[in-house]
């Protein structure tokens, strides 16, 4: 005779996939100081009972009333870059945001990896500085690059050309 389908699924062992638990124990911290800001708390300020509040929240950089703040205190932007607050920033911060450097240069492009340097260099090969025809290919640009981003491979390309221990596409 047959066997009911509930029993034969409640003798089948459970498989239970997932990820790994983590462990309630370790506990991380609900946000970190940055290092800048540590250094300006290194002098360990102290609570002067007979001060003010306002007086003892500015000796530890904190505003008592975040309420009066006025139009004269201005954040920076990250799209001006003639902003008198840009120079507070450091220059690697500038070259992630894409934003103009102290010196006046962009950051370095990336190396490429070993795939893109395979296919940006059969797209050289065939068509050496004609980024629209390596656009148009479909068959060597599998990805469709557009020309921004060809231009932007290809000088990574010839910029790490010589520094690669493996040079692929001959």
């Amino acid at each position: 005779m047959g066997r009911s389908r509930r029993k034969y699924k409640q003798s089948r062992p459970k498989v239970r996939v997932g990820l790994p638990k983590k462990n309630p124990k370790v506990l991380k911290p609900a946000f970190t100081i940055p290092p800048k800001l540590l250094q300006s708390l290194a002098e360990d300020p102290k609570w002067d009972d007979k001060g003010s509040v306002t007086q003892n929240y500015s000796s530890f950089g904190v505003v008592s009333d975040p309420n009066s703040l006025t139009d004269s205190l201005k954040i920076p932007s990250v799209a001006d870059d003639n902003d008198p607050g840009s120079d507070l920033e450091e220059d690697d911060l500038k070259s992630a945001l894409g934003k103009r450097r102290r010196d006046g240069k962009s950051s370095l492009p990336q190396p490429l990896t070993s795939i893109q340097r395979l296919h940006i260099s059969r797209l050289v090969e065939k068509y050496g500085d004609d980024f629209q025809k390596m656009m148009m290919d479909i068959k060597l640009n599998p990805m469709q690059h557009s020309v921004a981003t060809l231009e932007k491979l290809c000088f990574s390309y010839y910029l790490y050309k010589d520094k690669n221990p493996l040079i692929v596409g001959k």
